[in-house]
């Protein structure tokens, strides 16, 4: 099979680009390796009714089945076909640990770093750039699994050594003239090992090349075209774009008014309703939740790090607090980012700036764990505040007057908080009491890893909007990833996957590493699918 690669944009790689790349595989190899592993059948059945205990009411099973049943063999097939290797996170547990088939360390993995020194130059600079936070020195990738060597490399000398390391390396790599470090990692790495295993393959992938419309032949998809021409496919065109929120316009269609914000970055492509209409494919808009939803904060264009960007884990560190514009905690901060971005819609969006909120910390939490972009100590906060990125004051009153928010309001909340957080229980929200809460405080903290006071001056804020990583509202296909009409009949030449295709979950986002799982599965799948229906057509006499 001969593979194009089409791509809007002029770089490579959307969401998981940005992205930590975890990827959500029950029966992974490590898994299996487990001392305590279940059977396959065991753990087929208990990640089953796991998607179905968190997904409602638009739960797709059988789709959910082939993807517990081909996510192994997919996972394979990218490690032996481009290089790639993941590494079981021990630490990462199912959103929601309390629903029935829910396990701790199981079933997500993180790619592993790699280095790209071998890798055609040119493509390498194609590769999108992770978010700042991800890198140091303007081009050094921070794998997660490097995160706690960086936290604690004054306080480590093992730590420190690493790191040491890593530095030189990098150095040696910029004066052999690469525009970055070439040892890449996270979601960063998946991108770039699949595009040069496409190269290496024979592939094709072209870039600033956005399809206004599949061509159609006899009643079969044969194809896109564009303003650059026409490609003509022999058998048919896997859909893999990043469905609805790639563009503004479609995005507000998704969401209505809410003021929002997308943290992939823009692409100038056609809508996926219009680039489907003349096919006949059937979108699939019955979703508990549109998009699969972020807090964001925006940052202004003077800082290196501009643009939108995601805050996931930040609000679950002990010394972090959010309030609503008027002053008041309004939810469990260290709730899935999720269900968060609904709770402060829910809360704020009646506000006449519509919904948002501020995320709070204290001068020793932000030097300790950082806040959004800004990292931890050494990192320095000047450029943010003299850009009003972040907001300041020496007492809770001041900073409360820098937000526009009422002071004796938000005194009252952080001192009713701080009661709460010396306490180690949260009467308002029960932030800390679900094992997801925890795990992504700090373990060192106590008596709640994710409950901590706001005492040491000063006083910091950041502004949240809602902001969303990915659409649910995708087409409708079957478990071959064949695009489907109205009728449920497949629509002859045309498969879909990733955020192009709906969500097995139907809108919720139960697990780490769904979205990715899902997009490489029925990629690997629909590839399957056009490959056998070409082995039968010519085994025909």
């Amino acid at each position: 099979m001969r593979v194009v690669v089409v791509e809007a944009d002029a770089l490579i790689g959307g969401a998981t680009a940005l992205s930590e790349g975890m990827i959500w595989v029950p029966n992974n190899p490590d898994a299996r390796n487990l001392e305590d592993a279940p059977s396959v059948e065991a753990e087929e059945d208990a990640a089953l009714t796991y998607l179905r205990a968190t997904s409602g009411n638009f739960f797709d099973q059988e789709r959910a089945r082939t993807y517990i049943r081909m996510a192994p063999r997919a996972l394979a097939f990218a490690e032996k076909a481009a290089g790639l290797r993941f590494a079981l996170n021990r630490l990462s547990r199912d959103y929601n640990p309390e629903a029935a088939g829910a396990t701790l360390g199981r079933r997500a993995l993180n790619p592993l770093p790699a280095s790209m020194r071998r890798m055609d130059r040119k493509l390498f600079g194609r590769i999108r750039h992770p978010l700042g936070t991800m890198m140091v020195l303007k081009g050094l990738s921070i794998a997660s699994q490097d995160t706690s060597d960086y936290l604690n490399f004054g306080r480590s000398p093992a730590a420190f050594a690493r790191v040491s390391s890593q530095a030189l390396r990098y150095a040696a790599e910029r004066l052999a003239g690469w525009p970055r470090g070439a040892r890449l990692a996270n979601g960063n790495v998946i991108v770039a090992q699949l595009a040069e295993g496409i190269r290496l393959q024979g592939g094709t992938i072209l870039t600033e090349w956005p399809v206004e419309r599949l061509l159609m032949k006899r009643g079969r998809v044969a194809g896109v075209a564009g303003r650059l021409g026409e490609i003509h496919a022999q058998k048919g065109v896997i859909l893999a774009s990043g469905g609805f929120n790639a563009s503004h316009a479609s995005r507000a269609k998704l969401v209505g008014s809410h003021r929002h914000v997308a943290i992939p970055a823009e692409a100038d492509i056609r809508p996926l309703d219009e680039l489907v209409a003349e096919t006949g494919a059937h979108l699939v808009r019955d979703v508990s939740q549109p998009v699969l939803w972020a807090p964001a904060s925006v940052v202004p264009s003077s800082i290196d790090r501009s643009g939108p960007w995601p805050h996931f884990g930040d609000r679950a560190k002990p010394g972090v607090i959010c309030l609503g514009p008027d002053g008041r905690r309004f939810a469990n901060e260290a709730q899935i980012y999720h269900d968060f971005v609904p709770a402060m819609i829910t809360a704020t969006g009646a506000h006449p700036e519509g919904a948002h909120c501020w995320i709070i910390t204290d001068h020793r939490a932000l030097r300790r764990y950082g806040l959004g972009p800004i990292g931890p100590f050494p990192v320095r906060l000047g450029p943010y505040l003299r850009a009003g990125y972040l907001r300041t004051g020496r007492t809770p009153a001041d900073l409360a007057k820098a937000m526009n928010l009422p002071p004796e309001v938000v005194q009252d909340s952080i001192a009713r908080f701080n009661g709460f957080a010396r306490a180690g229980k949260d009467k308002d929200f029960g932030r800390g009491e679900s094992a997801y809460d925890r795990g992504n405080g700090d373990a060192s903290h106590s008596p709640n890893p994710t409950l901590g006071p706001l005492e040491k001056a000063p006083y910091y804020a950041i502004r949240l909007v809602p902001g969303d990583i990915g659409s649910f509202v995708g087409l409708r296909v079957d478990s071959s990833a064949r695009a489907l009409d109205e009728n449920g009949s497949a629509v002859p030449g045309l498969w879909a996957a990733g955020s192009a295709a709906a969500p097995v979950t139907g809108g919720t986002y139960p697990a780490a590493g769904l979205t990715i799982g899902q997009a490489m599965t029925f990629g690997y799948v629909a590839a399957l699918n056009a490959c056998h229906e070409q082995l039968e057509e010519r085994a025909r006499p």
